[in-house]
């Protein structure tokens, strides 16, 4: 008996927020992928597609994904480097290969791999984030973590560099296993509970992955949202050869599927009769509160990272009222990624302690100080 992938299926969209979709994904047994792309204007589609077509047709283990991944993630960063209209193009990249009765998982960023068996969930990978390893360490606890203001930095991804450092894992599978790989987009709106619950509910992969993408974007959507599932069963001698699912290399923006809307539920009848003075309570609390606020904004500073992971210096408070509306702006970008500093730097300087300016400043020039090499001006937003 062989173990072999019986049942694929794959669902990407645009999400709520976002113009365009720069995920994409892979499906060519035996190996499956997902790609989140970053980068100005549209390299993030480019970076993505690039990562998921390079392992079109691999086979091979563990040392085949590595080799395949860190090929790729040179030929990005080459490209970025050559054409000025993909400059800083970047992407995560996580792919399963079947290999006998196991898995072999490649992994860059915060895209991941889930087991369900059984009825339970397993997270496979750890994420590449600054919170993630907030999160190993048990600075952020997993809820924290998932409003943190910097939860979208990466600390790894293809293209950022020459070299990468590739997580590679071999998975004992069984059949009956589903393995999940999503990008951000579903785990930063769905809960691994929520998630459960909706693989808990059974039915095809093809409707199970467009549940779990319509779970995201009825929840905010604030990124694009892409999910694969596979299921695991196994052939006999006197099995027939199992149907392969039809290879998809492209970003999910190329496929004719129209986006999936999130759940509507009837809106309720506003009440009318309002007790006046419950109203003018809470005016009064919140013009309180809005003074309160204000004052903190003006004084408070945190030491943080921008989205493409530089370290930086930001007035306000580190909290985000929604996708779009924040309660702190960048007063100082510098020029030292938060990639180059070690995981005990990132976890004592990127920890959202508020102080003043100076103190926020002191802090940024005490890890210069230490580090000479990491001394480089900073620039203002």
């Amino acid at each position: 008996m062989m173990l072999v992938v019986r049942e694929t299926g794959a669902c990407s969209d645009v999400g709520q927020i976002r113009q365009s979709n720069e995920d994409a994904l892979l499906l060519s047994d035996p190996v499956f992928a997902v790609a989140d792309g970053m980068g100005g204007a549209r390299a993030g589609e480019v970076a993505s597609a690039m990562a998921v077509a390079a392992l079109h047709g691999l086979e091979g283990g563990e040392q085949a994904l590595a080799d395949a991944i860190e090929d790729v993630n040179l030929r990005i960063h080459n490209a970025s480097q050559n054409d000025p209209s993909l400059l800083g193009m970047g992407t995560t990249i996580t792919a399963a290969m079947l290999d006998g009765d196991a898995l072999v998982v490649g992994h860059v960023g915060d895209s991941r791999a889930y087991l369900f068996r059984s009825g339970r969930l397993q997270q496979l990978t750890d994420d590449h984030s600054l919170v993630g390893e907030l999160v190993r360490r048990g600075t952020l606890t997993p809820a924290e973590a998932e409003r943190h203001p910097q939860r979208s930095v990466i600390t790894r991804a293809l293209g950022a560099e020459g070299r990468v450092d590739i997580d590679v894992l071999r998975v004992a599978i069984e059949a009956d296993d589903l393995i999940l790989l999503c990008s951000d987009g579903l785990t930063g709106m769905v809960s691994d509970p929520e998630i459960t619950r909706i693989l808990r509910g059974g039915g095809s992969l093809e409707q199970l992955s467009q549940q779990l993408v319509t779970a995201a974007n009825g929840a905010g959507g604030e990124d694009n949202v892409t999910a694969v599932l596979l299921r695991m069963g196994t052939r006999g001698a006197e099995d027939t050869e199992p149907e392969r699912p039809p290879i998809v290399i492209l970003p999910p923006t190329a496929l004719d599927s129209g986006p999936i809307a999130p759940p509507t539920t009837p809106t309720s009848r506003r009440r009318r009769g309002f007790n006046l003075l419950a109203i003018g309570i809470v005016a009064a609390v919140g013009i309180a509160l809005a003074v309160g606020i204000a004052v903190g904004l003006q004084w408070a500073h945190f030491v943080g990272a921008t989205p493409d992971g530089r370290v930086a210096i930001y007035q306000g408070l580190p909290f985000e009222v929604t996708s779009s509306m924040t309660l702190y702006r960048a007063v100082t970008i510098t020029d030292v990624p938060t990639a180059v500093l070690s995981t005990d730097q990132r976890a004592s300087l990127l920890d959202q302690r508020i102080g003043s300016l100076g103190s926020a400043e002191d802090r940024v020039a005490a890890l210069t100080s230490a580090s000479p090499w990491l001394r480089l001006p900073p620039s203002t937003p």
